[in-house]
């Protein structure tokens, strides 16, 4: 949304996913949220976009806050993702990231962006948190919670939307210091 509001126009999706063999869709991933992974191909087609997949094959082998090159490390999966995606649309210019707060995940980016000439697109990037959650809600974003991870959250709050869990994800954040879009769990 905040990239078509920039004046960017979007030419495809692309997507880090589990091996085909891996024993369930989530992975001990730093880098990629894995779950609902079979869920995106259907966000491309609905959109009539290109996708681009990649296996994540490699995993979190640096796992300082800066990264360098690293021989099979799952970093090097979004590089070979984003270089499949320049190498069929040439005249790409930026990848946009869902990135809040987690420097960890923006450093990799900025890494494989770097590497293949792209700008990396990060229009969430220190959001306060709250504020966004209600713009989200208010511009219709019908998010429906696939996994939770953070304290106050349980079963209970699967399934729902953001619209109907944002009172107890913004209370949550005021009490406990909750990420309330859900950061870090």
């Amino acid at each position: 949304m905040k990239c078509v509001e920039d004046g960017h126009e979007i030419v495809a999706l692309a997507h880090a996913h589990p091996p085909e063999d891996a024993a369930q869709e989530e992975l001990d991933s730093y880098l990629f949220q894995t779950v609902g992974s079979s869920a995106v191909a259907t966000i491309a087609e609905c959109m009539d976009l290109p996708f681009y997949l990649q296996a994540i094959t490699g995993s979190a082998v640096t796992q300082t806050l800066d990264y360098e090159l690293t021989k099979d490390d799952e970093t090097e999966d979004l590089f070979a993702l984003l270089r499949n995606v320049k190498h069929h649309h040439p005249d790409v210019a930026g990848v946009s990231v869902g990135a809040i707060f987690s420097s960890y995940q923006a450093n990799r980016v900025q890494h494989v962006c770097d590497r293949l000439g792209l700008t990396m697109l990060a229009y969430l990037w220190h959001r306060e948190q709250v504020g966004l959650l209600r713009e989200m809600v208010g511009n219709g974003v019908d998010a429906i919670l696939i996994k939770v991870a953070a304290y106050g959250l349980g079963k209970d709050e699967l399934g729902m939307t953001l619209k109907q869990a944002m009172p107890k994800l913004i209370s949550l954040s005021e009490k406990h210091g909750v990420h309330a879009c859900g950061e870090g769990g």
